[in-house]
C-alpha cells in the first residue's frame, strides 16, 4: 500500500462521504457487483489482469469496469444506479497519473439524454466545491467543445482519415505507413500528441461529438457518436455515453471488437453471455458515465502525482 498521510486519508473518506450523500439525496440506489469475472469486457485497447488459484482450477479476469454489470441490472429496471468500485487496468507504467488499481465511480441514468449528463455531472462538481473542498469551481468556465472543433483548433485537421493522415505526415508522427494504420490508430496518434496535451490548464473541458468509428457502445446520432470525455486540463477524468440499446447492433460491435483485438495480437475473449441477455431482454434509453475517483480527487487538491492521493499508487 501507498503510505499516505493522517491528513489525506481523512480527505478521501470526506470526499467519499460527499459523493454518495450526493446520490443518495437523487434516489440513487448504491449497487454492488463483481470485481472478478470470467469474461472481462471486450474493450480492445485496454489489457484486464488474469488471476487463477493456485491449482489454476479457478480463474478469471479483475474488472476493467463494472460497465457490464450494472447494464445487466439496468436490463430488470432499475432506472438510477451508481456504484463506486475497484477496478484493474494494466498499462502507463511509470505514470505519475496510473495505478494498476483504481477507484471508479460509474452511474447510470434512465430516460437522461446527454445533454443532461453534462449537467449532472456539472452539478457533481458544483457540489464538490462546496460541501467537500473548495477549489475554485466556476460553471461558467467549463468548455464543451466538439472533437472536430479541437482538432481544427490544436492539430489543424479534420476528423477524416485522409486529414488525420496528412497532419500524421506532415508532422512526422510515425514511420508506418497510412495503409497499416485503422481510423482509431490515426485518430489517437493525432489526439494524444496534438490535442489532449493542449487542452486548458485548470479547466474543466467536455469533449464532444467523437466520430462514429469511436462510438464503442454509444448511439450514433447524425453522424457522430453520442458520447463525451471529462477533461481537468490534459487529465482524462470520465467517459460516458448515451448508450446503445440496439442488441443486434451491439453485438455487432462487439464482433468487430473481436476482429480489431485479433489484429492487435491480443487475446479475444467470448462475448459476455450476462451483457448480451441484458441487450435481448432490454436496457432502457439511458445515459452512463465512469469517472476515474483518484484522478478526481488529485485534481481537486492540485497535486501532481496519484502517489500523494491515492493507496493503490506504486509498483506491486
Amino acid at each position: 500500500m501507498n503510505e499516505l498521510s493522517h491528513e489525506i486519508l481523512i480527505r478521501r473518506a470526506k470526499f467519499l462521504s460527499v459523493i454518495r450523500n450526493f446520490f443518495e439525496e437523487r434516489d440513487y440506489l448504491e449497487m454492488d457487483t463483481p470485481c472478478l469475472k470470467s469474461i472481462p469486457s471486450m474493450e480492445p485497447y485496454l489489457d484486464p489482469f488474469l488471476v487463477h488459484s493456485p491449482s489454476r482450477k479457478e480463474r478469471g479476469y479483475l474488472i476493467t469496469s463494472p460497465e457490464y454489470s450494472l447494464k445487466e441490472i439496468l436490463s430488470k429496471g432499475l432506472e438510477k444506479i451508481y456504484e463506486i468500485t475497484h477496478t484493474f487496468r494494466s498499462g502507463e507504467e511509470g505514470s505519475p497519473f496510473h495505478s494498476a488499481e483504481f477507484l471508479m465511480l460509474e452511474f447510470y441514468t434512465v430516460g437522461m439524454r446527454l445533454e443532461g449528463l453534462i449537467d449532472f455531472c456539472t452539478e457533481l462538481l458544483e457540489t464538490l466545491d462546496s460541501k467537500f473542498q473548495s477549489f475554485g469551481f466556476q460553471k461558467n468556465a467549463i468548455r464543451k467543445i466538439t472533437v472536430e472543433e479541437a482538432l481544427r483548433e490544436y492539430a489543424g485537421c479534420g476528423i477524416s482519415h485522409e486529414e488525420l493522415n496528412r497532419v500524421i505526415k506532415d508532422r512526422k508522427l510515425t514511420g508506418n505507413p497510412d495503409e497499416k494504420r485503422t481510423y482509431e490508430d490515426s485518430f489517437f496518434l493525432i489526439f494524444l500528441n496534438l490535442v489532449e496535451k493542449q487542452l486548458p490548464e485548470g479547466r474543466f473541458t467536455f469533449l464532444f461529438q467523437y466520430p462514429p468509428e469511436l462510438a464503442a457502445l454509444s448511439q450514433i446520432e447524425n453522424g457522430f457518436a453520442r458520447r463525451f470525455e471529462l477533461y481537468f486540463g490534459n487529465l482524462e477524468l470520465g467517459n460516458a455515453f448515451q448508450e446503445l440499446t440496439d442488441p443486434e447492433e451491439q453485438l455487432s460491435r462487439f464482433r468487430s471488437e473481436q476482429d480489431l483485438r485479433k489484429y492487435l495480437g491480443k487475446e479475444i475473449f467470448p462475448i459476455d453471455s450476462g451483457m448480451e441477455r441484458a441487450l435481448r431482454e432490454g436496457i432502457p434509453n439511458s445515459c452512463g458515465i465512469s469517472i476515474g475517483l483518484d484522478r478526481l480527487f488529485l485534481s481537486i487538491l492540485g497535486g501532481a502525482s496519484l502517489r500523494e492521493t491515492s493507496p493503490y499508487y506504486g509498483k506491486f
